[in-house]
């Protein structure tokens, strides 16, 4: 048994499948939300005023954001603005506390998303502290002598 350098290689390919299957499911959820709020405006009824964002940058932890919708302007003219509801002391979950001022289903889409969507962030942000777990085993390995620095930029990229 011996140091095996190609294991970052392997455990960094296994952590971007992973990534991309947790990216996936997210934005599945994240396009059925929307795909309930378009029916809602099909069938003439209010499209409410709450809204959900997925935020992928590669190699970083997902955030699915939920957020408040605002028309700003005159009827003709009118500007979508939207303003970020904050988690709070959670770190991976929204509190339904924070949802209290919008109409009851806006309120029952959430609830019915948010432990989906709570999972994935757990889940994503579990891959990314393995991403930072082998950067530093990397630089370990390197100053150990079995890898140098030449072999730390291939496996980056």
């Amino acid at each position: 048994m011996g140091f095996k350098p190609e294991w970052f290689e392997q455990t960094q390919q296994t952590l971007s499948e992973q990534e991309a299957l947790i990216t996936q499911e997210a934005m599945e959820l994240v396009d059925s939300y929307w795909a309930q709020i378009k029916e809602r405006k099909r069938n003439g009824e209010n499209e409410g005023r709450l809204g959900v964002r997925l935020i992928d940058r590669q190699g970083y932890k997902i955030q699915i954001v939920w957020y408040r919708k605002q028309w700003v302007g005159p009827k003709d003219d009118k500007k979508l603005f939207s303003k970020a509801i904050p988690k709070g002391r959670i770190r991976n979950r929204y509190p339904m506390q924070r949802f209290a001022g919008f109409a009851k289903w806006e309120q029952e889409l959430v609830e019915m998303y948010e432990d989906d969507f709570a999972a994935l962030r757990t889940l994503s942000g579990a891959i990314a502290d393995q991403r930072k777990a082998m950067s530093r085993a990397r630089k370990a390995y390197i100053e150990m002598g079995y890898l140098d620095e030449a072999d730390d930029e291939e496996i980056e990229d």
